[in-house]
């Protein structure tokens, strides 16, 4: 894998639930696949990496469950989605009556709020926390409660159809501590399918990857400008954190680099972010620095993850200070943006 890549599919690992089937197993199963890109799998209801590369046409898996009614309350009081990324939907199968409705419309504006909109962070995730009970008891009313290996996920995007980007940052990052390892995990994996369908780079039900246009044509330097585009878009509880910035610093230096192999003028893609600054930094020296700086191929969460990386030697006394500078800039912006959505919802 060139650097290139690596650098890229470090942006856009997944966690993800396999369909292997095991002798525990209750279900038949369908594997998740990953076209041109690594994967490790497991028995059922195991979670498996799967590291996309350019080429990459993922799939969400898995086994089956029946799908029933759930009532308007698993939707709780909101701003209602706007239905713009009605196109996407069905990369998010559902059962019925529980709609995926925001989790689609992210794929187009990632910094739309509905569920999240005028909360404070932890509000968020107090707000994440009731929507997501309220599916748990409904599908555990129905007699068919939430199934981890749902097939084609659809208890996944059923549990979460009605958070909007922000409130699956709020499930992924833990916020108020309260959420499961197995829920963090499933909000990351839509997260980063939420980028993947905007960037041309297929993560869906193995059934609809026919009807799914590559909007960039197979153009990696394009993709790479669609994803710091997309990333640039999302709210600033987002972008103050380490996942974020290595993302969005991996979109920029495999563009930047994709640029340089074809021998042609780049544009100046860079952020403000100083964590993203930093990480950039440390990732063009796997270009300029020789074998030794080579990238482990995973997406760096906080940190430790940072300072394990070959390619951050060198960097890490620098990176405690552009993490506070990263999350001062966008406190002030969320609060204030915060405040004035309060404020127009008393009036």
């Amino acid at each position: 894998m060139s650097t290139i890549t690596s650098a890229y599919s470090a942006a856009m690992t997944l966690k993800m639930t396999t369909g292997i089937a095991s002798s525990s197993s209750k279900a038949g199963t369908s594997p998740a696949t990953a076209k041109d890109g690594a994967a490790t799998s497991g028995a059922s209801a195991s979670v498996v990496t799967v590291t996309l590369s350019l080429q990459a046409q993922k799939t969400l898996l898995t086994t089956q469950t029946g799908s029933t009614q759930a009532t308007a309350r698993t939707q709780g009081p909101s701003t209602a989605p706007s239905g713009a990324g009605a196109a996407f939907t069905r990369y998010f199968p559902t059962r019925d009556g529980m709609p995926a409705t925001a989790l689609a419309d992210a794929v187009v504006n990632p910094g739309q709020e509905s569920s999240s909109a005028g909360k404070s962070l932890d509000d968020v995730g107090a707000d994440a926390r009731e929507r997501m009970d309220a599916v748990y008891k409904a599908m555990e009313e129905s007699g068919q409660p939430f199934d981890y290996n749902s097939f084609e996920g659809r208890d996944w995007n059923s549990l979460m159809g009605s958070l909007d980007r922000r409130s699956l940052y709020a499930v992924s990052s833990n916020a108020g501590g309260r959420f499961t390892k197995q829920e963090q995990e499933i909000a990351q994996s839509l997260m980063a399918q939420q980028q993947g369908l905007a960037t041309g780079l297929y993560h869906g039900p193995s059934s609809q990857m026919g009807s799914y246009t590559d909007p960039y044509n197979g153009d990696a330097s394009a993709k790479f400008k669609a994803a710091t585009a997309f990333l640039d878009k999302v709210s600033g509880d987002e972008k103050s954190s380490v996942s974020w910035a290595s993302s969005r610093a991996a979109a920029q230096t495999s563009y930047q680099w994709s640029m340089i192999g074809k021998d042609e003028p780049a544009e100046d893609l860079s952020s403000n972010n100083p964590l993203v600054k930093l990480i950039v930094s440390a990732m063009d020296t796997v270009r300029t620095g020789g074998p030794g700086r080579g990238m482990s191929g995973y997406l760096s969460h906080s940190a430790d993850d940072l300072k394990k990386e070959k390619w951050f030697k060198g960097f890490e006394s620098q990176l405690d200070g552009a993490m506070r500078q990263a999350k001062e800039m966008y406190s002030a912006t969320t609060a204030a943006t915060t405040g004035t959505a309060g404020t127009k919802a008393a009036t």
